[in-house]
């Protein structure tokens, strides 16, 4: 078995509650409303929609229930083993932490943080996501966040909650009045340099870790120390989008990305 179906197996594996999501039309139903909203008609879209499909590749493997609300969970075990007094030192580290104990242990951290969950498969996943590393015989976190990036499933299951939490989100405030519409905010140039875009891409990377983590830390106090009986999954993300797209993309290739777009057909160069 591959390591990327490692990845799936483990983090599928005991996740068929309400963290998992049942199948693709929680992702196409919000965007589709979305779309008849502003005008297109549902017979369009069902054209446009096969017209694309039938341009893509089978899959390899099967669709399974998807598990993007659980992958996005593993990384609040690690922001919880930063915060939480139990599994911290007098400086407020994060102490190594034993697999598992009659005192604080990462098997015991898992369980406060998804109890739905089977911890020995967490552990699994954690580690193949490099978001701890033995030392001794305990564990310790590799950093405040767990980088999905390393697992290419793993990021795109990341993506897709956060894809469905911001359709969910526009989807809502479309029709709810101003007191009960949720933040939805972008800041947009329709007329940035591309020569600045790697100090602006610099900038961002350094500042928002660390708003991020402040607004993290903030939510799990009124977690840890709010009597409640219910409760829901809150996300707060930033996203950068570039159109077009030129982080990362090669010269040639972006120039053709923009006669197309233009409705060009890129000329060929000649020799001289």
């Amino acid at each position: 078995m591959s390591r990327r179906r490692k990845i799936a197996r483990v983090a599928t594996r005991g996740v068929r509650a309400s963290a998992a999501l049942p199948d693709s039309r929680e992702f196409l139903e919000p965007l589709a409303r979305i779309l008849i909203a502003i005008g297109c008609t549902p017979e369009v879209l069902e054209r446009q929609f096969a017209a694309i499909c039938r341009k893509l590749k089978k899959p390899k493997h099967p669709f399974e229930p998807l598990t993007s609300a659980y992958v996005a969970d593993l990384s609040h075990v690690i922001a919880r083993w930063h915060v939480d007094e139990r599994y911290v030192d007098a400086q407020g580290r994060p102490n190594a932490l034993p697999l598992e104990g009659p005192g604080p242990s990462l098997k015991e951290l898992i369980g406060k943080v998804l109890p739905q969950v089977d911890a020995t498969q967490a552990v699994r996943a954690l580690i193949d996501l490099k978001g701890v590393r033995p030392q001794g015989e305990r564990y310790l976190p590799t950093d405040k966040y767990l980088a999905l990036n390393r697992q290419p499933l793993a990021v795109f299951e990341h993506a897709l909650a956060a894809v469905l939490g911001m359709l969910r989100t526009v989807e809502h405030n479309v029709s709810a009045p101003p007191g009960k519409r949720l933040l939805e905010r972008v800041a947009m140039n329709p007329r940035f340099p591309v020569s600045a875009l790697p100090r602006l891409h610099d900038s961002l990377n350094a500042e928002l870790p660390e708003i991020l983590w402040k607004l993290d830390q903030k939510m799990f106090r009124k977690e840890l120390y709010q009597r409640a009986k219910r409760f829901t999954r809150v996300g707060i993300g930033f996203y950068v989008f570039e159109d077009p797209q030129v982080t990362g993309i090669a010269r040639g290739r972006e120039r053709r990305r923009a006669q197309s777009a233009r409705g060009r057909t890129p000329k060929r160069s000649r020799r001289r």
